[in-house]
Order: C-alpha cells, then sequence, then structure tokens
C-alpha cells in the first residue's frame, strides 16, 4: 500500500530496505568467526608428533662478568635432553637429525641469554610432515639451510638436536646421487663447499691459470681445504697466510704500496717452538693440498714477493675476518684500478672489520661479502644450482680429487665442550660434525633416565622418612629428657657430683645467726669485694662458692656471653623445639650445679645448727641463674629467707617457667620470699628483651616476690660499685 501511495522505490531505498530486514548478527563478523568459518583452524591441521619422549640439545650460553654482563668469546656448550613440540603445523616438517657441522657461527654465537638451542644448518631425514606438505615424505634427506633474515643470531633455528621442526622454505632435498656417494656428515658440509665453489665462480672468473689467490686462515674447516683443493684443479696458485695465536705479530702499517710499511716490521721475535711446530705442520699440509706458498703474516708475504719479484695477488679470501685482517690483505693485493677484490666469506668471532680510511683510498679496490644461505634464498634457480655444485663435487669425491676430511662427535655419548674447543683450535684444520643419536636411542635413554629418576625420587623419600623417623626419634628423646629434668628421677638427680668448692669463709663462722651464700662467675675476683662485705655482717657467716671450679660446671663457664645470638637476645629467646644437643647439655649441667650448691649449703647449716630460713641466697651472671633455677624448682627442700641477684644469666626463661608451673601444684607460701635483681644499664650480655622475658616469667612464680632496680654505668661485672649495692640490700633482706 505504501509503494502504491508513494511509487515504485528507488534502488538505494530497496538496499537499504533489505539491510533493515537481514539478520543483524548474522552480518557482523568478529576474527574468531573468522577464523571458525572462514580460514581453516591451525588446531585442527597440526599433526601430533610420534616421539613421546625428550631429545638432545645442544645448548648454549654466553660468557658473562661477575655483574651478569655478556663478554665476547667463544660460548660455553652442554648437551642436555629437552621435550619438544608436541604437534607440529599444517606447513611444517619434523628432522631426525643426522649431522651438523660446528662452525664459527655455533662457536661464536652472539647469544643475549642462556639455554639456547644453537645451528643454522644441518642434514636430516624427514620423521613426520604436515598435513598440507605435499613435496616431502618421511624418509626424505633434506638439508636445513633456512633465510639469513628468518633466525636472528640470538635465536637460531636450533639445528643441534636430534628432532628439528621448521618450516618446508627451510629446507631443500638432497638427491639420491649424493646419498649413494657420501656419508650425512659430508652431506652436511654441503653449504660450506658450495660457497668455496660459489665465490670462485663469481669472484675469480676472470683468473687465468697460473694466477694467484690471497687466502687468510686456509686452514679452518672445511672451507679452507675446499677453496685449495678446487684453486688446484683450477690451476690457481693460492698464497696462504697462517696467523696462529701466540706467534709474534707483523703487522704491515703505513702508506699503500710503499716498502717502508713492511719494512720496519720487526723480525727479530721467533715464535715459541710448539707455535713453531704448529706452524710447520700445518704449511706442509696446505702445500699439499695445493698452496704454492704459506707466510706466517702480510709482511712476511710481501718481503716474499719483493725478494722474487711476483705480481700481487688480484682476488683475497678471508676466511676468518678478525678486526684487522681486512688491512692487512690489502697491503698484500694489487690497486683497485686492476679489478681488485676481497670476498670476507668467514663467519669469524663476530669482531667488527676496522681499515683505515686512506688505505681504502689508495688501493681503490673493492670488498665484498658472501653468505651461501643469502646466495641460496636470493633466486629461485640458485637452490637447483647448488645441488648440482654438490653432484659435482660428488663425482670429485668418487675420483678421488675432492676430499672432505671430518671428525665426529655424537650427542649424549661425546663430551661436546671438546668438540667445540677443537672447532675453535686454530692449529687444528679438521671440520667437527656432531652426529645425533637414533630415537630409539633416544628412547632407551630417556627411559633409563625415568628409571634413573624414579630411583633418586625413591631414594630421596626414603632418605626424606628415615631423615623423618630419626627427627621424631630424637624429638621424643629429647621430650623425655626435657621432662624429666629439675625431678627426682633426671640423671642429676640419680647420678649427683659432690658438693660445690668454696673459694671464701668470712664473717661469724662459729655460732652465725643467718648464713650468706654467695655463688658468682669469677670467684677470686669476687672475694676481694666480699672481704670488705664480710667485715660488717655482725653475726652472720659469708660463704662464696666456686662452681667454675665443679665438673659439671666446666662446659656451662667457657659459653661466651659475648656471642651475638646472646646480646641479641636470640639465645634466650629458645623454646623446647628449638633446643640443640649443646642447649639440652646446658640445662642437665645447671641442674647438676644446683644439687651441688643445695648439697653445699645443707652441710653448712647442719653444722652452724641453722634451719634454711636463715639462708640469704646472692650471686652474679651465670651462677646467679643456677641460684635462680635452683629456688624455683624447688631444689632447696624448704624456703630460703631471700634472694639477691645481679645479672643474672638465666638459661631459657621460657622453658623456666613451663617447669616452674608444672611443679608449683601447691599454695603459695605467705609470704612470698623478698628477690632483689639488680641490672646493669649497659650490660650487653642481658639485652632488654631478655629482661622483659624473666621479669613475665617471675610473675608467674608465687613464691617470690621480685624487686628490680637498674645500676647506673654498669656492665657484666662484679665490682666494688656492686658490692656497696650489696651491703644495702642486706639490710633488707637479712632476716630479723
Amino acid at each position: 500500500q505504501d509503494r502504491i501511495i508513494l511509487g515504485p522505490q528507488t534502488h538505494e531505498e530497496g538496499f537499504a530496505e533489505w539491510l533493515r530486514q537481514r539478520d543483524q548478527s548474522a552480518m557482523v563478523l568478529t576474527d574468531k568467526d573468522f577464523m571458525k568459518t572462514h580460514l581453516f583452524n591451525a588446531a585442527e591441521l597440526a599433526v601430533k608428533v610420534n616421539h613421546p619422549g625428550p631429545v638432545h640439545h645442544v645448548l648454549g650460553s654466553p660468557k658473562t662478568d661477575a655483574y651478569g654482563q655478556t663478554l665476547g668469546g667463544a660460548v660455553q656448550v652442554q648437551a642436555k635432553p629437552r621435550p619438544i613440540k608436541k604437534t607440529i603445523d599444517h606447513d611444517e616438517v619434523l628432522i631426525r637429525m643426522l649431522a651438523v657441522p660446528v662452525d664459527d657461527s655455533m662457536v661464536y654465537a652472539e647469544l643475549k641469554k642462556a639455554g639456547v638451542c644453537l645451528g643454522m644448518t644441518g642434514v636430516g631425514r624427514i620423521e613426520q610432515a604436515g598435513s598440507r606438505v605435499e613435496d616431502f615424505k618421511p624418509e626424505d634427506a633434506v638439508l636445513i639451510l633456512p633465510k639469513p633474515a628468518k633466525y636472528s643470531a640470538e635465536k637460531p633455528v636450533g639445528s643441534a638436536r636430534t628432532l628439528v621442526t621448521c618450516n618446508v622454505e627451510d629446507v631443500i632435498k638432497v638427491p639420491n646421487e649424493i646419498l649413494e656417494e657420501l656419508t650425512p656428515e659430508q652431506i652436511s658440509l654441503t653449504p660450506v663447499v658450495v660457497a668455496a665453489y660459489t665465490v670462485l665462480e663469481q669472484y675469480g672468473s676472470k683468473l687465468k691459470p697460473g694466477d694467484s689467490v690471497l687466502m687468510n686462515a686456509a686452514h679452518m674447516s672445511v672451507s679452507g681445504s675446499a677453496l685449495l683443493q678446487l684453486c688446484k684443479l683450477l690451476k690457481l696458485k693460492p698464497l696462504c697466510l697462517l696467523p696462529l695465536p701466540g706467534a709474534p705479530k707483523n703487522t704491515v702499517k703505513g702508506e699503500y704500496g710503499s716498502k717502508s710499511a713492511w719494512q720496519d716490521a720487526d723480525t727479530r721475535q721467533v715464535p715459541p717452538p710448539t707455535v713453531r711446530a704448529a706452524y710447520e705442520r700445518i704449511s706442509e699440509l696446505l702445500v699439499t693440498m695445493g698452496a704454492e706458498e704459506v707466510f706466517p703474516d702480510a709482511a712476511a708475504l710481501l718481503r716474499w714477493r719483493d725478494r722474487n719479484q711476483r705480481m700481487l695477488p688480484k682476488l683475497a679470501l678471508d676466511g676468518i675476518a678478525s678486526r684487522d685482517s681486512v688491512g692487512q690483505l690489502i697491503h698484500c693485493l694489487q690497486p683497485g684500478d686492476k679489478d681488485t677484490q676481497i670476498v670476507v666469506y668467514g663467519h669469524g668471532t663476530a669482531q667488527p672489520i676496522e681499515v683505515a680510511p686512506p688505505l681504502l683510498a689508495a688501493w681503490g679496490g673493492k670488498i665484498n661479502g658472501f653468505h651461501i644461505s643469502r646466495w641460496v634464498h636470493s633466486s629461485s634457480a640458485n637452490p637447483k644450482k647448488m645441488v648440482a655444485i654438490m653432484e659435482n663435487v660428488t663425482k670429485l669425491v668418487r675420483s678421488n680429487k675432492f676430499v672432505i676430511d671430518t671428525v665426529l662427535y655424537k650427542v649424549g655419548e661425546d663430551p661436546i665442550s671438546d668438540a667445540f674447543a677443537r672447532a675453535a683450535d686454530p692449529t687444528d684444520s679438521s671440520q667437527v660434525v656432531l652426529i645425533f643419536p637414533t630415537l630409539a636411542e633416544e628412547l632407551q635413554t630417556s627411559t633409563e633416565e625415568q628409571r634413573k629418576e624414579k630411583q633418586r625420587q625413591l631414594a630421596v623419600a626414603d632418605q626424606e622418612t628415615q631423615r623423618r623417623k630419626e627427627e621424631e626419634e630424637r624429638d621424643k628423646l629429647k621430650t623425655e629428657w626435657l621432662n624429666l629434668l629439675f625431678t627426682e628421677q633426671s640423671v642429676a638427680a640419680m647420678s649427683p657430683e659432690g658438693p660445690l668448692p668454696s673459694s671464701f669463709d668470712g664473717g661469724e663462722t662459729r655460732t652465725p645467726s643467718n648464713l650468706l651464700i654467695w655463688i658468682g662467675d669469677n670467684p677470686k675476683g669476687d672475694s676481694v669485694v666480699l672481704k670488705d662485705i664480710a667485715s660488717s655482717l655482725g653475726s652472720s657467716a659469708l660463704l662464696s662458692m666456686a662452681w667454675t671450679e665443679h665438673p659439671a660446671g666446666e662446659a656451662y663457664s667457657e659459653f661466651n656471653l659475648k656471642a651475638p645470638e646472646v646480646v641479641d637476645g636470640s639465645w634466650y629467646m629458645r623454646d623446647r623445639p628449638a633446643f640443640e644437643n649443646q642447649d639440652l647439655d646446658m640445662l642437665h649441667d645447671v641442674e647438676l650445679l644446683g644439687r651441688s650448691l643445695v648439697e653445699s649449703v645443707e652441710s653448712r647449716l647442719n653444722e652452724y645448727g641453722l634451719d634454711w630460713k636463715n639462708v640469704v641466697l646472692m650471686g652474679f651472671g651465670k651462677g646467679a641463674g643456677v641460684a635462680l633455677y635452683a629456688v624455683l624448682l624447688k631444689l632447696f627442700p624448704k624456703p630460703i629467707g631471700s634472694l639477691l641477684l645481679f645479672s643474672p644469666v638465666v638459661l631459657f626463661p621460657s622453658f623456666l617457667g613451663e617447669k616452674m608451673q608444672a611443679i608449683n601444684t601447691g599454695p603459695a607460701p605467705v609470704p612470698a620470699m623478698k628477690m632483689f635483681a639488680v641490672w646493669g644499664n649497659r650490660n650487653r650480655s642481658t639485652p632488654g628483651t631478655y629482661r622483659q622475658l624473666l621479669t613475665q616469667v617471675l610473675r608467674k612464680a608465687p613464691q617470690v616476690h621480685c624487686t628490680p632496680d637498674t645500676l647506673p654505668e654498669a656492665d657484666h661485672s662484679f665490682d666494688a660499685k656492686c658490692g656497696a649495692v650489696l651491703q644495702q640490700l642486706l639490710s633488707l633482706a637479712l632476716p630479723r
């Protein structure tokens, strides 16, 4: 009806109406919907890896200084089993590695963190292929050679492991013709051999038979030996520089083309015998492989050229790429207008190349870099060309015109550090190649390690169970021992060690009315102060007990009250669970000394005909602590008259309070015994935390009424100042 009224709709109005009538939710397309309905689901296309266990990885870590900063030089390596990915993606292949060459890029890898799997190339066989991989099948032999920009030097593809997962674009199939003639370790060196072939083809195409080629570090790895052998086949004359560590370094310095640049070099230095022997051995090997002459440095080459009137080379190949190698090679080449070139093809120690601008300007030649991986991936025809080159090399190997010398190290069996040390050794020309265990060996190793791990865990569990049993038994014995302390069934009660010896007798010793007992830590020093007090005692007798001379006090007297745990109060704070054997021994000694003290006092009371209420017990330090233990834990048969203590050192007040509550089951005596505690405010052996804890314990003791006091400017010693305070306190403490 609306159409009849309004007339026919325009195309724009019809499209707008169609949009309004559509389901709005169907018009919204999220990235999640796109992944589900419009793009394949990567998880569904992933292929599960069949190998169940871990495999060996060759892991590298950079050398670091004391502050954790990475240092240059060779990396530290180790071989360890590590787990692998559980699945491979649709465009990936799982390769069972057979051989990986150890080159400078592995030895001097520029790593930033530890535990990085090394290796950028190698040969292996396809173990599994992704669901969309059509060009490769299981057991196909492939060469790993990824694009140079795809993986960084800090995180390589990691070919040095038994199983490697990589993309199909990172591998090249190895033809059967090569497989039949060459071993896997020789095939793994394909990039190196092809690089040597291509360098000579690209940069030496204008050279004629009989022309010279300057080679630096031709003795290192298979790259140098391949170049020498190819030069020999092309009838070129290689001139080799052989720099060895430890040899005199005669560098050419100065203007390009001038004799003074090399004539001024000091040639009087003689290399050590070992370096000389290595030089002669390697020189002979290089000449055998095709070198015309071998020189220790550029200065020696220029002297030889001047002596023999030879033409300088037009092409130099630098396989070591050190800091000054290019500069030295420039001095040994013809000027740049003769189409002279230097090709840097070695990774070296990853140092920057330094060339003085005046030298480069005066020379005028070209410095080129060559990287086999970049060359292979620069053109679609180059991978086929690489395979064709390797097939030609295979024919040369078959006819004994080309030799690939390798040294094998098996990962998981041979020490990997030795392999890398040999690869970094400039005096060793053999190419080090890593070979890997089979998957059956990996499973066996994994099973064996799992068995050992289970045995180790069982052994640890057994040790833990045994340790727990021993701890429980030890705790049980400790609890029993602590419960018996200061009871009639204790070892000290059953086996007493006799009374304490006395070091001083003073006052009224015939018919005294009171008996004053002193127990301090220094009997000789205390006697000096006690003599002055004894002269003013009247009818009281004074007796000093030398507990330090008793057999039970030998170990306790040697305990250091200046130890850190005493000064900070932590020793005093120990409770029953924290007691050690030494603590148990000291508690036993304190009980022995307390019972010996009671025995000594009892004999004097019997001698003088006095009662326990006529006893005033005084003490200092550890001796005062022994006296307090004896009084509070009722080692005395009856309550004594009073207690005067100076800086008492009481072992573990918490334990004293615990034992005191267990013993004090009857009614409290009336009145309570007077107790005076005098502390030195500079005494570090009795810290404040300990005093507070002891005060709390004494508040719970119904049989004593403690009056604390502080002696200013007093440390842990009993001197004349303490003696004066003691005389004042005696007037309050003596029974009346």
